[in-house]
């Protein structure tokens, strides 16, 4: 009977130690819609640079992202991504690096690769087109907002309207600020939101339910200040936007400006208590793009418009930086490899869900 005791309040003990660790946990997850893993490896592509069917400013362009080496190409195009994975964390994806990384579902294009990260798996009879139709599979983002350590303490925000639908936050409740209509309301509304909310009503709508992804990232950064959810979810849609009008100066200027928000939302982090030394950020994207003319198209028909790439780092995140001579890895990796950085089991009932990275394993 002393035996069952002890046993018991061991159990009990190491269960309260993992309750008060998964408290401890904080993530941001950060989507960049169509981001070529090429430009995240390598920088600026000369070829597109100067190409003025791409670029209408060529030698300002080259001024601003074009270097002598690798290394300093991609750190004048992200300088605050590549100086995180030197020094807290990783990066997968480099195909010359023999470490390659791809979507598993056969559409290449946006809300199938969405739903394959947020959900862990492909639904290709389901899921076949970009329209906002509610999503029938279970995400990470929810299941983690059922847990007792983070419910009520998951929220997002993205770029693209038909992250809502993706979310299906009508099943799910998560608080969701997504697209050119998407409005911050009360219970989670701040007077900044309430301004930004005031100047997207006077926004031009340029490209249907899409917004700026300075508007995204600005709500994000106000929720940490103010609201302090414990997971954030991020979703930047500009990148993809300018690829698909062919202009590469405005893509590099946006995969810039969303460095620029990732880099705001850290130091954010590391300004307050509440997330300091304890938030882990993954940054990913959705699909990859074509080769030669066609790096403005993704899609089944696009030759290698599948492939990807995942950077990490913060708490939990093994310091490794750029990966070589692993994988290959799969999008469908993402789901569970958050859940495992906060302390979740993610198996949804009757969804094959892919498994952990391998430096969450």
């Amino acid at each position: 009977m002393r035996k069952c005791i002890l046993t018991l309040f061991a159990l009990l003990t190491f269960a309260i130690g993992m309750a008060q660790d998964c408290d401890e946990r904080r993530l941001v997850f950060i989507m960049m819609d169509g981001m070529r893993w090429q430009d995240v490896f390598d920088g600026a592509d000369t070829a597109y640079v100067n190409d003025r069917r791409f670029a209408v400013n060529p030698k300002g362009l080259s001024e601003l992202f074009v270097r002598d080496t690798q290394e300093e190409r991609r750190e004048a195009l992200m300088p605050f991504l590549w100086e995180m994975i030197r020094s807290k964390g990783l990066v997968v994806g480099n195909r010359w690096a023999e470490c390659p990384m791809s979507v598993e579902n056969s559409h290449w294009f946006s809300y199938p690769g969405y739903s394959e990260n947020l959900c862990g798996c492909t639904d290709d009879h389901r899921i076949t087109s970009n329209a906002p139709i509610d999503n029938p599979n279970i995400n990470v983002l929810e299941v983690i907002n059922q847990t007792p350590a983070y419910r009520g303490s998951v929220m997002a925000y993205a770029s693209w309207g038909t992250v809502d639908n993706i979310l299906n936050t009508r099943r799910n409740g998560i608080p969701c600020v997504a697209g050119y209509h998407g409005r911050a309301v009360e219970p989670h509304l701040t007077e900044q939101m309430r301004f930004m909310n005031t100047m997207k009503d006077m926004m031009v709508e340029e490209w249907g339910d899409a917004t700026r992804d300075m508007f995204t990232g600005m709500y994000a950064l106000e929720a940490m200040r103010h609201l302090h959810p414990k997971v954030l979810y991020v979703s930047l849609d500009e990148t993809d936007e300018y690829a698909h009008t062919g202009r590469y100066d405005h893509y590099l200027m946006a995969a810039h400006a969303d460095d620029r928000i990732i880099s705001m939302l850290w130091q954010q982090a590391q300004s307050d208590p509440f997330y300091r030394d304890r938030t882990t950020f993954v940054i990913a994207t959705d699909h990859g793009r074509g080769m030669g003319d066609h790096w403005t198209d993704h899609g089944a028909i696009t030759e290698r418009s599948g492939e990807t790439w995942l950077a990490a780092f913060g708490p939990g995140i093994p310091h490794l930086g750029e990966v070589v001579g692993r994988g290959p890895f799969q999008n469908t990796q993402i789901a569970a490899t958050i859940a495992c950085l906060l302390g979740v089991t993610f198996q949804p009932a009757g969804q094959a869900v892919g498994p952990p990275l391998f430096f969450v394993e």
